[in-house]
């Protein structure tokens, strides 16, 4: 191959890009798509996957752990995770896999970011620690038990 040849230059963008973090298949295909519009990235990504240097599953753990440290909630990740191109089965999977306790998640971090006692009296306060937790992607119920739990020592 010459140093001109479109799938070793593809090849080569694709291990840099990958040697500073890891990618879904879809996001590696849509970058060397834009930067290659006349070269189909596909063998490209076979051999990548072949070579183990490109795994969704890999990919969707990694993702997964990193939201749930972010404080996101399942709704959130599974967005997320739909955005990076991840498919439903994967990611149902890892969901199911990581038995991550969302509940005691969004208590935790109610209490962190609004302090150990819940806003029971207060209607506007509560409507706005919902919110906030609804916007991190927890599920109704998951944000009704954080307002509603005893805080934790």
């Amino acid at each position: 191959m010459s140093e001109s040849d479109p799938q070793q230059q593809m090849r080569r963008a694709a291990v840099n890009w990958l040697a500073r973090r890891d990618f879904s298949r879809h996001e590696l295909s849509q970058r060397l798509a834009s930067k290659f519009p006349d070269h189909c990235p596909d063998q490209v990504l076979d051999w990548l996957e072949q070579q183990r240097f490109l795994d969704d599953a890999r990919f969707a753990e990694v993702f997964y752990r990193s939201r749930v440290e972010r404080g996101h909630g399942p709704l959130r990740i599974r967005q997320d995770m739909r955005q990076k191109g991840l498919p439903d089965t994967l990611i149902d999977q890892q969901i199911a896999s990581q038995q991550t306790d969302f509940f005691e998640r969004a208590r935790a971090l109610r209490q962190r970011r609004f302090g150990a006692l819940p806003a029971r009296g207060d209607r506007k306060e509560q409507a706005r620690q919902l919110r906030f937790l609804q916007y991190r992607g927890f599920t109704g119920e998951q944000c009704f038990h954080a307002l509603e739990a005893e805080p934790e020592d």
